[in-house]
């Protein structure tokens, strides 16, 4: 019997979103051939509204049955649903699905696994490099028992290369990472020459400049200010009064250089799509606008607390990463697009003049989320002097207030974008007021 059918017997309402997946992948450790393998997985979640309350089940291979009763029993305990599931048939117009993906062969990724080890070992031979390459074809489907079907398939292809530097008393981790939908998108040679480059820039390591000096947080590492803000963004935070942004609507929180858009129809954008996981139509929805604060973003439920209309963003996963169907859907951006302002990367650099270049962190989200707080050591971090790079850092960390640094900090917006963690498009941001310690 259908899964829907069966839920309605005993549920007020109810939601399935199914997701059936063929991925296939090659991984390199040391430099060598460590795994190439293939799957495909049907994964099923279910929503049930069941006296007022929500329950949310997910199954991969699991009997309807199973799957149902999971679902009514997480009722018994689950969230106040103060909303009823829509009728499913407005949808947007973007493009997710490459046809060029599904045709790329265990060959050819391997060949260019193979060409990026080759490429990194000429300039760096005695490194540990490690290479994962994947694409992916899905097809997601909604219904609920309101009526109506959402259906659309998407197309993924990602590429990540590492390399790991161990010496007596230093050992150094870095690595970069694409993840896209169109294979034209996918820049395996720009992606390998960003990391010689930090590679090329920590051949030395110095001592960290401390105190407060300029930061210049490389796309890899603009996470550390964005992060807070997809929690004050949130129509569930500025609902429970746990957001700084509560009551600004309209007010100048941020620099009047910083303009933030969620935007989910970018054509063939990481995380783009025609409707979301709750099946509603997504868009554009402008965050912040020369440092205004313009919109907070809605899933059904934080609307429905809210008094509000939904705004497309009820997603699986969380705000940088795709939860799979095993998330249940909560308020988060589609994508975060930070617009660019003026500056080459060389150029942020020169004119710093003095400072540190953050490339990544370690525990990402460490402080409080709420307040903005950040307290991050620096796993990626470089030196300049006189404008330029002089080498890389070993135990330093950064802490700071990312509402306070997007406010009063910012100094320069660079102009060149990039795609961070498959949902955040953002160019370097140079700032201050952040601290600095280091030993």
């Amino acid at each position: 019997m259908d899964i829907l059918e069966l839920a309605q017997r005993k549920a007020e309402a109810a939601e399935l979103y199914e997701v059936r997946t063929e991925a296939l992948g090659v991984a390199f450790h040391g430099g060598e051939v460590e795994k190439v393998g293939s799957e495909a997985i049907l994964g099923q979640s279910l929503r049930v509204i069941v006296g007022e309350k929500l329950g949310f089940a997910s199954t991969a291979g699991g009997t309807p049955e199973a799957l149902v009763e999971a679902a009514l029993a997480a009722a018994r305990h689950g969230d106040p649903a103060p909303f009823k599931f829509p009728p499913l048939h407005k949808k947007s117009a973007v493009e997710t699905f490459d046809p060029a993906v599904p045709k790329i062969s265990p060959e050819e990724l391997l060949t260019w696994g193979e060409e990026a080890v080759k490429a990194i070992k000429e300039e760096f031979p005695s490194l540990v490099v490690n290479v994962y390459l994947s694409r992916a074809t899905a097809e997601v489907a909604i219904r609920n028992t309101a009526g109506g079907e959402c259906r659309e398939k998407r197309t993924w292809i990602s590429m990540t290369v590492g390399v790991e530097q161990v010496r007596e008393g230093d050992i150094w981790l870095i690595y970069e990472s694409q993840s896209v939908r169109r294979l034209e998108d996918l820049n395996r040679q720009g992606l390998v020459e960003k990391l010689l480059q930090k590679l090329r820039w920590g051949a030395e390591v110095v001592l960290p400049p401390t105190g407060k000096p300029p930061i210049l947080f490389l796309p890899s590492a603009v996470p550390v200010l964005l992060l807070p803000l997809t929690h004050g963004f949130s129509g569930l935070s500025v609902f429970l009064g746990t957001s700084p942004l509560k009551g600004k609507l309209g007010e100048e929180a941020f620099h009047k250089k910083f303009t933030l858009i969620d935007d989910g129809l970018i054509p063939f954008g990481p995380r783009s799509r025609s409707f979301d996981d709750e099946g509603l139509p997504v868009g554009r929805l402008p965050l912040v606008e020369d440092g205004v604060v313009r919109n907070f973003f809605y899933d059904l439920r934080a609307a429905a607390l809210s008094g509000v209309e939904p705004t497309g963003n009820g997603l699986k996963g969380g705000p940088f990463g795709d939860g799979g169907f095993r998330a249940p859907p909560g308020p988060s951006p589609r994508h975060l697009v930070i617009q660019p302002g003026e500056g080459s990367l060389a150029e942020l650099i020169r004119d710093m003049k003095e400072g540190l270049i953050v490339g990544d962190v370690i525990g990402l989200g460490q402080g409080n989320i709420q307040s903005g707080a950040f307290s991050n050591n620096v796993s990626v971090g470089f030196v300049v002097r006189k404008g330029k790079v002089v080498g890389r850092v070993k135990n330093t960390m950064i802490f700071g207030n990312a509402y306070e640094i997007l406010k009063d900090g910012v100094i320069q917006i660079g102009e060149e974008p990039e795609w961070v963690g498959g949902s955040l498009y953002t160019p370097p941001i140079l700032v201050q007021g952040a601290s600095v310690v280091g030993r």
